[in-house]
């Protein structure tokens, strides 16, 4: 790759990649039109035998597979840095067209390659309607959590079926990741209830029945939240739930309620006064008493306790809790 001129590298692409397809549209199409053609350009690449091939081997001339942009090989015929082109004149034997062609594919590739790793990336290229929805901090994967109705919507009716399946794969990562943070019941749920390794991606059959098992795994956990909240749970006492449960969706009973509150006061008693200085000697001291305590109101509402069961995951996920909510202080 060092030694490959950007003409080389063009004739190279567009040969293997865009072969039978006329890239002098890039040159005339604007909007929705452009995005259009680069959809199906990704699509077509998607499509290829095993697992859309052809659209890693056009990212893999640019960066390496993983989630950070890493160049291939620096320097780099094209590019500058990370994944912006270098100036019109430092590209010289490129004619503009093959030029401003060359500018099209660097961002197909780089929408190839966030596809390829699911890495969020800006949902605006999908349609106009998806604006992104950064919350803290720019990051594009906010836009991918499953209340964003529109891009929900865009999953189960776009056309191009092989990219709604990875656009829905990022989205149940996203999902995964708040359940890893706030709700281990959920994470192990979406982990058992949804098969990803079986697929073939360039399989359109594949891609609906992953697209129909994921959205609706993540619509059960939005309606399993929405459930508790009717019942005049929060989210911690529905973490709480689901941990004594063992899993999650399930259905909610008003006998069960008393025994939440007391566990979740049993836990909100023991954190040091805050504001608390946090170690993990204080951690470890801070679990101990809940687990203490809880053993008691386990006894108190004929709960079963057995630590050495290793089917029993209500521990492991209390465990857990108690972790997170000595550190989110």
């Amino acid at each position: 790759m060092s030694n490959i001129t950007p003409k080389q590298l063009f004739k190279a692409i567009t040969t293997q990649a865009f072969k039978d397809v006329d890239l002098t549209l890039v040159l005339s199409l604007k909007g929705d039109e452009l995005r259009t053609f680069t959809l199906e350009q990704m699509e077509r690449l998607r499509a290829t035998y095993p697992d859309g091939i052809a659209a890693l081997w056009l990212s893999d001339q640019f960066w390496t597979a993983d989630r950070n942009l890493t160049m291939i090989k620096k320097p780099h015929p094209w590019l500058a840095f990370e994944w912006e082109m270098k100036d019109r004149q430092e590209l010289s034997d490129l004619t503009d067209d093959e030029y401003r062609i060359a500018e099209w594919i660097v961002k197909l590739a780089l929408l190839s390659h966030d596809i390829y790793c699911h890495e969020p990336f800006d949902v605006e290229q999908l349609g106009d309607n998806l604006q992104g929805r950064f919350l803290q901090t720019e990051h594009y994967g906010d836009s991918f959590r499953y209340d964003n109705k529109a891009l929900v919507d865009w999953i189960r009716t776009a056309k191009y079926r092989r990219i709604a399946a990875q656009v829905c794969y990022i989205m149940l990562d996203e999902e995964t990741n708040w359940a890893i943070r706030n709700n281990q019941a959920v994470q192990d749920y979406y982990a058992m209830d949804v098969r990803r390794d079986d697929c073939s991606w360039d399989s359109i059959d594949d891609c609906e029945t992953f697209v129909n098992d994921a959205l609706d795994a993540m619509q059960k956990i939005e309606e399993h939240y929405e459930k508790g909240h009717q019942k005049g749970l929060n989210d911690e006492e529905i973490r709480v739930l689901d941990a004594l449960y063992g899993f999650a969706p399930h259905e909610y009973f008003d006998d069960d309620f008393e025994r939440v509150r007391d566990i979740c006061e049993a836990a909100n008693n023991n954190l040091p006064k805050a504001p608390y200085i946090v170690s993990e000697l204080g951690q470890q001291q801070y679990s101990k008493a809940v687990f203490s305590d809880l053993k008691k109101i386990f006894e108190k509402y004929d709960i079963p306790f057995d630590p050495s069961d290793p089917t029993d995951l209500t521990l492991g996920y209390l465990g857990a809790w108690v972790y997170d909510k000595y550190y989110n202080v």
